[in-house]
């Protein structure tokens, strides 16, 4: 496992998060558990979840961040893990009906803490914006939490770079801790406009990309395997199968269609499957310092998906590919 020092009071982080949705639900406590331990001993240290994980399904709240602070007990693995998780999150049922307000991150923070068994969390992130608030507003509440020692740094998720730029100038002019990292949906497959069916989620598009390589903020890439497109794409007599379900929904397009071929011929050279290579291409050097956050359901799909995000590929075979030059999408 490949390892970057992306901040100055965590211990180096590895080159994949490990997402944990559905943990509790449709991914049961004890498979939820064996993926956990599968991924520190792939050497993953970076757990990624949030307050509402799972709370859109029925049942028990909050059981994300329930099993992962179980399993921490149990097993005595806090201080092996960076701990990353979430609140914020609008009203379940309306994604417009914002949450970000200082009692309601309050409740979530301590709520979190409590379902992790922990003190505190490394990084604590915002998991929406709400531009109504004005940006210095929002850093005062989290540099107040911050200065509690709940978390050691603070990010925000699914933020537009403008609010990013805004708040940061703002804790910088006024003394203030300011966010660290972000959180955007982002992987090599570009989704169809609107498939998502969320206005509330920030995509790495042109101008947001741009951004990013002009201000080199760590990203956490969510969504990052778009559902497993390109493992799941599949040539056939008429061309490429599209594969359904939200995979195909989402992302079954010309423009992916033409990456998949590159992905093919690079597969060809270098052993690895589309699937893996597009992993690959989320951490290839010398672009945005990036973590991709994988969601697995099996232990092979994560054996599947780390062994493709820590691949190095040689530098003259990828060049040889539109996809893997440092400027492209």
């Amino acid at each position: 496992m490949r390892y970057s020092k992306l901040f100055k009071k965590l211990t180096p982080l590895s080159c994949v998060a490990l997402g944990t949705d559905y943990y509790g639900k449709t991914i049961p406590e004890r498979d939820a558990c064996g993926l956990l331990e599968q991924y520190l001993e792939l050497g993953g240290n970076v757990v990624d979840t949030a307050h509402v994980y799972s709370d859109y399904l029925p049942g028990e709240k909050h059981m994300s961040e329930k099993v992962i602070g179980r399993w921490m007990k149990s097993e005595g693995t806090r201080k092996a893990v960076v701990l990353c998780t979430k609140g914020g999150f609008p009203e379940i049922g309306d994604m417009h009906a914002s949450r970000i307000d200082l009692k309601n991150i309050m409740t979530d923070l301590a709520e979190s803490l409590d379902c992790l068994q922990t003190d505190s969390v490394d990084i604590y992130w915002l998991h929406r914006d709400n531009p109504d608030v004005p940006a210095g507003e929002i850093a005062g509440w989290m540099d107040g939490l911050q200065r509690t020692g709940a978390f050691t740094y603070w990010g925000v998720s699914n933020w537009k770079h403008e609010r990013i730029e805004e708040i940061t100038e703002y804790c910088c002019k006024n003394g203030l801790e300011p966010p660290v990292c972000s959180q955007i949906k982002w992987s090599l497959a570009i989704p169809n406009p609107g498939s998502a069916g969320d206005d509330t989620l920030t995509e790495m598009d042109a101008e947001e990309h741009r951004w990013y390589l002009d201000h080199p903020m760590p990203v956490f890439a969510y969504s990052s395997q778009a559902k497993g497109f390109f493992w799941k794409l599949r040539r056939t007599a008429d061309g490429i199968a599209d594969p359904g379900g939200k995979a195909g929904k989402r992302y079954f397009n010309e423009e992916n269609i033409a990456r998949f071929g590159q992905l093919e011929a690079l597969s060809a050279e270098t052993g690895l499957s589309p699937g893996q290579l597009s992993a690959a291409w989320m951490t290839r050097p010398g672009t945005i310092p990036v973590i991709p956050i994988i969601g697995a359901h099996s232990p092979e799909q994560l054996a599947d998906s780390v062994s493709g995000a820590e691949a190095e590929i040689d530098g003259a075979i990828a060049g040889k590919y539109d996809i893997f030059r440092r400027d492209h999408l």
